[in-house]
C-alpha cells in the first residue's frame, strides 16, 4: 500500500481517495467527502453489476456500481479505512 493520500479508481469516471482523515468520492456531479470521525467504511455486493456503498457509523449510505476488476484496490481502501481512528484534538 501507498501513503496517504490512497487513491483508488472505482470505475474509469470516479475515484476514491482518502488522505487518513477524509474520504472523497470523486467523479460525480459533486465530490462527497465523509469525515473519519462518520467511520465510513466499505460495503461490497455482487453479481453481474455490483454496486458498493459507504456507510457511515450513523447508517448514512452512499451506494454506486464498481467495476468488478477493482474490487482488489477497493478492499484494500477498505481495509484502511478499518484500521483508521479519528483522534480529538487536543484542548
Amino acid at each position: 500500500m501507498t501513503t496517504p493520500p490512497y487513491e483508488v479508481p472505482v470505475t474509469d469516471t470516479v475515484l476514491l481517495s482518502f488522505d487518513g482523515r477524509v474520504l472523497e468520492v470523486f467523479g460525480y456531479s459533486d465530490t462527497h467527502r465523509i469525515h473519519i470521525r462518520q467511520q465510513p467504511r466499505l460495503v461490497f455486493g455482487n453479481g453481474r453489476r455490483p454496486r458498493m456503498a459507504i456507510v457511515t457509523g450513523t447508517g448514512t449510505r452512499h451506494s454506486f456500481p464498481y467495476d468488478p476488476h477493482r474490487l482488489d484496490g477497493l478492499r484494500a481502501l477498505a481495509d484502511r479505512l478499518a484500521q483508521a481512528r479519528y483522534a480529538e484534538p487536543e484542548p
